[in-house]
């Protein structure tokens, strides 16, 4: 007669308990049900148990705790986890208290409940037969058991996890070194580690390169525990291998990110270094500096002063030859001739059009023998920075280096930083040496294009205007006052206010068909532009059908590029005089700098306004009223600025040497 195999199911669970019972259920095997881990052990005391299968969770406990509680009273009594809801650190926990087998219950649990409750039984007290159904088949981890009693550790068991990891079949497996998966980037760190824990018989977690089957490297936790027999002799080592490939690629582009971040640090530590020192000083010397001459020379000493430049050189475009030569030019030599720009192309030119700087290496030039009998080197990079303020276009820097490394996109905005610097400083001496320069040239413009503000205007209110000066305010817009003959000023506000640019229109006085009026301009495009190139306006006229400009520049000044300029960016507007005089040995210009220099914009403003408005007349046609009102501050407000204005103006005559 064959004996009936006695199965105890411990489950809170009185559904999933009877699920359990249904898969386990023959007419060989009684299965009994149980909720507590009390009742559990109660069971096992009154009755020989083969097999006791638990879920992780119980009513007075957990599952792991009720198998520690088996083995210290019980002994090898065949014991299976099944949780519902397991993860690795549940199987490590249960290996470590000798489970005899871990079955999650997902997808075909049954199926592999059952095997794993055959082997448990046919295995019986068997202590091999129960050490290998302890190695977890279920394991979401890799499980190998070697044999302590071998000097060489061979592998008597690995699990179905480790195959898949590993890519290496059990017939493989099965009585060799767990080595095999090692290669040539194996930590010898690491696995020294493991091997002196394996001498002292204790327990180790290291963390190594290894290898699949293929040959694909992967990253491996490997966690070893010894396994004691009652005598508390080390028998077996129990491995984990859990692939942590992901954590560690992970980890490595985390160390990556941050030495790329601390060098990114670096560099924009070395970039305020030299914004700090080589911004710094160029700023001081090009505040200093009194002629364009000047400004060119310190410029270029300076870029060459500074590692890593070993040339520079600046130079504007002569339009007539379509060429470009240094005027002026540190650490290299002076090229026999100027460098041919015909044609429109190559990077000096696309660097002036497109306002932005451009890097090269010499040896990719097709002048390359020009820039190479500047520089002495054939593997020099060169980068062509413009020199422009606002529309003004002054040519370029080009400065040289042994490198092209050297030049990164932080370089790149350095000396587009340094070319601004340098076009601002130009346009400022250039526009000092308008004022005060006895020879110059006189140019006049016929402007027909619609787009200038007071063309617009006289068309619109069909009126005339002459100008009669400028200032420019704090908000960077300009203000320009015009004396314009009409007998109705509101309609000249009204078509005023309909013109792009102007954002505001002020009737300073209005008498006898005529009237002072300040237009208040966002952007005054043409004459901006004129401004930037040193360009001194000195009278404009407009009527509904024509409109003229002439300005004075410096006679050494370059008009041709202006004139070109112009005529290029702005349609309808011709040069209709080119005309070469000194000036006058009157110093008025002077005078006028000098005392405008002296008065703040307010004061400056309540005396141009009192005399267009003709303040200082008898009888007075405007009041102090009306003054103060178009510059929107109260009556002694303005007579405050006006009289500072006034001390000034008087003391500058009366001190003047």
């Amino acid at each position: 007669m064959t004996t009936r195999s006695r199965l105890l199911v411990v489950d809170a669970d009185a559904t999933r308990a009877t699920e359990t019972a249904d898969a386990l259920s023959t007419p060989d095997r009684q299965v009994d049900l149980v909720s507590t881990a009390d009742a559990a052990l109660t069971a096992l005391g009154d009755d020989a148990i083969d097999c006791v299968i638990c879920e992780r969770d119980l009513e007075d406990g957990a599952g792991v705790d009720l198998l520690r509680t088996v083995r210290d009273v019980h002994g090898d009594v065949p014991f299976v986890l099944l949780p519902a809801d397991g993860d690795e650190a549940l199987a490590e926990t249960a290996v470590a208290r000798d489970v005899t087998a871990y079955v999650r219950r997902v997808d075909d649990w049954r199926e592999r409940l059952e095997t794993a409750v055959s082997r448990a039984l046919e295995a019986g007290r068997d202590p091999t037969g129960l050490l290998k159904e302890r190695a977890l088949d279920e394991a979401p981890v890799g499980i190998t058991i070697a044999d302590a009693r071998d000097p060489e550790l061979p592998l008597i068991y690995a699990n179905d996890s480790f195959e898949e990891l590993t890519g290496y079949d059990r017939e493989f497996a099965m009585g060799r070194n767990c080595r095999f998966l090692q290669g040539q980037d194996s930590d010898p760190e690491a696995v020294g580690e493991m091997r002196a824990a394996i001498n002292a018989e204790t327990s180790v977690t290291a963390e190594l390169a290894n290898y699949t089957k293929a040959g694909e490297k992967f990253w491996n936790r490997v966690d070893i525990a010894p396994v004691r027999d009652a005598d508390g002799e080390v028998t077996h080592f129990v491995g984990f291998q859990t692939d942590i490939t992901e954590r560690v690629n992970a980890e490595r582009v985390a160390e990556r990110r941050a030495a790329e971040l601390a060098n990114e640090r670096e560099n924009l530590r070395r970039v305020l270094e030299r914004i700090d020192g080589l911004v710094k000083d160029a700023g001081q010397a090009l505040v200093e500096a009194t002629t364009r001459e000047s400004v060119e020379t310190d410029m270029c000493e300076l870029v060459v002063d500074n590692d890593p430049y070993t040339c520079a050189w600046v130079g504007e475009p002569d339009l007539a030859d379509k060429s470009i030569a240094p005027s002026a030019m540190a650490g290299g030599r002076e090229p026999a001739e100027p460098l041919d720009l015909v044609g429109g192309e190559g990077p000096v030119n696309e660097a002036i059009e497109s306002d932005e700087t451009r890097v090269v290496d010499v040896a990719d030039l097709a002048d390359r023998d020009w820039h190479e009998s500047v520089v002495d080197d054939a593997f020099a990079t060169v980068a062509i920075v413009p020199l422009s303020y606002r529309d003004a276009k002054y040519g370029v820097l080009c400065a040289y280096v042994d490198d092209a490394t050297a030049i990164d996109e932080r370089e790149v905005a350095i000396l587009n930083a340094l070319g601004r610097m340098a076009g601002t400083a130009i346009s400022a001496v250039e526009t000092r040496r308008t004022l005060t320069a006895d020879d110059i040239v006189s140019l006049s413009f016929a402007v027909r294009n619609r787009g200038a503000f007071f063309v617009r205007v006289a068309e619109l209110a069909d009126v005339s205007l002459t100008y009669a000066g400028s200032m420019h305010r704090d908000d960077d817009r300009l203000g320009l006052f015009f004396t314009v003959e009409t007998d109705d000023p509101g309609a000249l506000e009204a078509a005023a206010a309909d013109v792009d640019g102007v954002v505001d229109v002020t009737v300073i006085t209005a008498n006898d068909g005529a009237c002072l009026v300040e237009f208040e301009v966002e952007n005054a495009g043409l004459l901006s532009t004129l401004s930037d190139y040193g360009a001194d306006v000195r009278e404009i006229t407009a009527s509904p059908t024509n409109a003229t400009i002439e300005v004075e520049l410096p006679r050494d000044a370059n008009a041709r590029s202006l004139v070109d300029h112009v005529e290029s960016a702005y349609a309808d507007v011709k040069l209709t005089a080119y005309r070469e005089r000194e000036r006058s040995a009157s110093t008025k210009q002077e005078f006028i700098a000098s005392l405008e220099s002296q008065l703040t914009d307010r004061q400056l403003t309540a005396l141009r306004r009192a005399y267009f408005g003709e303040f200082f007349e008898w009888p007075r046609p405007t009041s102090g009223d009306d003054l103060a009102d178009s510059m929107g501050i109260a009556r002694s407000t303005y007579h405050q600025h006006l009289r500072a204005a006034e001390r000034k103006l008087v003391g500058e005559f009366f001190d003047r040497p």
